[in-house]
């Protein structure tokens, strides 16, 4: 698969082109070592991920799945998410990997929304698809081998059964979907086109240079796009093995793997990176070569404090859910505050303002993609069938503001939305909203970020409360609870503030962005915004 970087092939199935592929040139090779909750260590090579996986395609034949159709994942951070996404694209289903702290509420509205057929679960949340049951036709449960109207998964993956023909998948054809944290309403479903599949395992990776031996290691959960990326599309296109660890690290234990096991590649939000260094004095780690961070812009304490951390280098990338990651900054240029990088190799990224036109040197606008690049997402998801992305001429469009400097590299300052981006998670504020207006003490509510050293910015809440109800830290709390109940615990408001009444645009909406400039910029408010106990 000789091709220019981020180049698409015309055709493209990951589990033959890449996963048969490298088993069939070293079988021997290790894709993937797992570390268990018990802390037992596993280790697949990609002959036992092509074996394992080719017997999971066949049993979700055999239950009457077809290609397209959608397959909910929803599976802890073991080697069994790694050969379930590789069984769903050996036959075309697209898998559909679900963050693990979502509730059952928002695991129905996401099977629902994508018009799942099937799903692939951990033992530990199958009670959460009880709602949606009906609609699934394949069932199969990891870690448990009497479930009820559930198949016993690792008794399908030691099945002598043969594995059945890849499927064919042109570059359009639907590959692979997430869903969108949300903004001004529920997250959407992002469907992605094989092409997307492809770039998603080439870059940043290809640019960094990982190659077979490499090892690298991402804590992120399964549903998010990173572990996608890291833990799958990204090392074992480059030969090169994955490390995923069950179990939620302290930070003395995340330093202890990082140095046991010779991570060469270590994925980690600035949150997780901020709090190594806080927590754990300086450890050098000769085998790390590069420590990749998204999901915020990148700060001057925080490359210059890794660097002398780790002796390794720091590099920041940019994207989306909808996109690839598609800059890098460089690691032997500046730290400057905010700064995302360069666009990487066939990723063709501007600034424009308001009337669509490109903006100059130093000009804030809005960050967008040529619409004509191949790690862009294939459309949304919606009714059955994919709709295109919001696009003014040539471009998609991101929703994220920055500028670019005369190098070329570009800074991003924020989000046009409403989205609040907290130690790497992405959260819209509807969800949150929505839960709060099922408390009877609140009358109405909205959702805002809030400046956080840690974080980067955290949720808070303002809540104009019901009649009889008192404000004060105990029903502050008692929200803060609440809101875990309805949605991920990750989303919930870490701070509550009980407002007499919420400020709104001349349409008479609700106006976030004025909440938000008021937490950012307390002492220059755009308009009063009330306050209360």
């Amino acid at each position: 698969m000789e091709l220019p970087a981020g180049m698409a092939p015309v055709q493209f199935n990951f589990a033959k082109d890449v996963v048969e592929r490298q088993a069939i040139l070293t079988p021997g090779a290790l894709a993937s070592i797992g570390v268990r909750a018990d802390g037992r260590v596993e280790h697949w090579t990609y002959a036992d991920v092509v074996r394992a996986s080719g017997r999971l395609a066949a049993a979700m034949l055999a239950a009457g799945l077809e290609q397209g159709d959608r397959v909910i994942l929803f599976l802890p951070r073991t080697p069994v998410f790694q050969i379930a996404m590789t069984a769903c694209m050996h036959i075309g289903v697209v898998p559909v990997p679900c963050v693990t702290q979502v509730t059952a509420l928002e695991l129905s509205y996401r099977a629902k929304q994508c018009g799942a057929c099937g799903a692939i679960s951990g033992a530990a949340f199958v009670n959460l698809f009880d709602e949606v049951t009906d609609i699934l036709v394949f069932r199969a449960v990891s870690g448990a081998s009497s479930v009820a109207g559930w198949a016993d998964l690792e008794a399908l993956l030691d099945a002598n059964v043969d594995a059945p023909s890849f499927a064919p998948m042109q570059a359009e054809t639907p590959a692979l979907m997430y869903f969108t944290s949300g903004s001004s309403g529920l997250p959407k479903a992002v469907a992605h086109a094989a092409r997307g599949v492809f770039v998603r395992g080439w870059q940043p990776w290809h640019q960094l240079g990982m190659r077979a031996g490499d090892l690298i290691w991402t804590s992120s959960d399964t549903g998010w796009t990173r572990a996608g990326s890291c833990l799958v599309f990204g090392p074992w296109m480059h030969g090169a093995t994955a490390l995923i660890v069950e179990n939620t690290l302290s930070v003395a234990n995340r330093v202890a793997t990082l140095e046991k096991f010779g991570v060469s590649f270590y994925a980690a939000v600035a949150t997780e990176l901020r709090q190594i260094m806080s927590q754990s004095s300086r450890h050098p780690l000769p085998a790390l070569r590069w420590t990749l961070s998204a999901g915020e812009a990148m700060t001057a304490e925080l490359a210059e404090g890794w660097r002398a951390f780790s002796g390794t280098p720091l590099v920041v990338g940019y994207g989306q859910t909808e996109t690839p990651t598609a800059t890098l900054t460089d690691p032997d240029g500046p730290a400057l505050n905010g700064m995302i990088g360069k666009p990487m190799v066939n990723n063709h990224l501007a600034i424009i303002d308001e009337a669509g036109n490109e903006a100059g040197v130093g000009q804030e606008g809005e960050i967008v993609f040529d619409a004509g690049d191949p790690g862009l997402l294939l459309g949304y998801w919606v009714d059955g069938k994919v709709v295109s992305s919001p696009r003014r001429g040539r471009w998609h469009l991101t929703g994220d503001a920055g500028y670019r400097d005369a190098s070329g590299n570009l800074f991003f300052m924020g989000r046009s939305d409403d989205v609040i981006s907290s130690a790497g998670y992405r959260i819209g504020p509807t969800e949150v909203e929505n839960a709060l207006m099922l408390h009877p003490a609140v009358a109405e509510c909205a959702v805002a970020a809030s400046p956080d050293s840690q974080r980067g910015e955290v949720v808070k809440a303002f809540v104009v409360l019901a009649p009889g109800h008192v404000a004060g830290p105990a029903l502050a709390a008692e929200l803060q609870v609440h809101v875990k109940t309805v949605v991920a615990p990750y989303k919930y408001p870490r701070a509550v503030a009980f407002v007499e009444s919420l400020p709104r645009t001349v349409s008479g909406k609700i106006s976030r962005r004025l909440l938000r400039e008021s937490e950012f910029f307390p002492s220059f408010p755009s308009q009063p915004v009330p306050t209360g106990a």
